[in-house]
This record gives C-alpha cells, structure tokens and sequence, in this order.
C-alpha cells in the first residue's frame, strides 16, 4: 500500500475540506465552462478516488473534470486503487463510504456537509492502521512456556543468542 500517498490525500481532505465530496467523482460549479470553453475549473471538490489520481500526479481538476470516474470505460476508480497498491477489497472498502466500518460509515450517513471531510480523513487514518504492513522487526523472543518445551541443547543455544 502507497502509505505516503494516502498520507497526503488525508492531509489534503484536512486542510482543505471545501475540495472533498465522497459523493463526487469530480465536481466544478462551472463544468460545463470548463470543458466548452476551456475555462478554470471554479468551486472543484472530487472524493477519495480523484484526490488519489490528483495528488498522484496522475491527473489535473480539468483531466478529471473530462472524465466519467466512475462511469468511463477506463475505471478511473480502479486506476486510483491501482495507484495506491490496494486489492480489490481494499480498494472497494476505502472509496465506498458504504463499505467502511463502524462508526465511520454510520458518521458519514448521519454527517453534515461541514463533517464530511473529517469523518472521511479519520476513516482514511483508520484504513491505514487496518491495513498497513508494519516494517520487519527483530523476531519476537520465545516465550517462557515455548523455552521451556525445547531441548536442554535448544535452550543453551537460545540463551547464548
């Protein structure tokens, strides 16, 4: 899993939670502005998803703006999973609010839209504490029971480590 990624998505949803909308592949206020007449994208908010692929550098607002999302024959969704190094199951649990687990998919249902981007960054922390690998540490030393079932020659070569 690309931690430092999804680090940064969650940073973004915090300190700028006007762009957040787990609702929204890609949103602008002025859309069809943008892919007409090529104007500025105003008032942009994207979900999970699309600020993976913006913060990846895989895309801009106007790129996915263009975009179906969820809906093109592409799967931008599954492209952002992708991104991110999740499974199938990750992927579907982390950007479907309906699939995250409680409390958090019961917060964001009952939320108000100045919560969204809260409860969507406190679950992302979650998802990472859920499904992160932790890095390789020194083995765990055997227990006093497992130490004691071992041979008298197992043991001295145990201690002597």
């Amino acid at each position: 899993m690309n931690i430092d990624l999804l680090e940064t998505v969650r940073q973004e949803i915090i300190y700028r939670p006007q762009r957040f909308c787990a609702a929204q592949w890609a949103f602008a206020r002025n859309t069809r502005r943008v892919k007409d007449e090529g104007a500025s994208p105003v008032g942009f908010k994207c979900c999970i998803a699309g600020h993976v692929l913006l913060q990846g550098d895989h895309f801009t607002e106007r790129t996915l703006l263009f975009r179906g999302g969820f809906h093109d024959g592409e799967h931008l969704w599954q492209r952002a999973g992708d991104v991110l190094d999740l499974t199938t199951a990750q992927r579907d649990e982390l950007f479907f609010p309906s699939q995250w687990d409680k409390p958090y998919k019961q917060d964001y249902y009952l939320c108000g839209q100045d919560e969204e981007a809260e409860i969507a960054a406190a679950y992302i922390d979650h998802f990472i504490s859920k499904h992160a690998v932790p890095a390789e540490g020194p083995a765990p030393l055997p227990t006093a029971s497992e130490s004691a079932r071992r041979a008298p020659d197992e043991r001295t070569a145990v201690a002597a480590e």
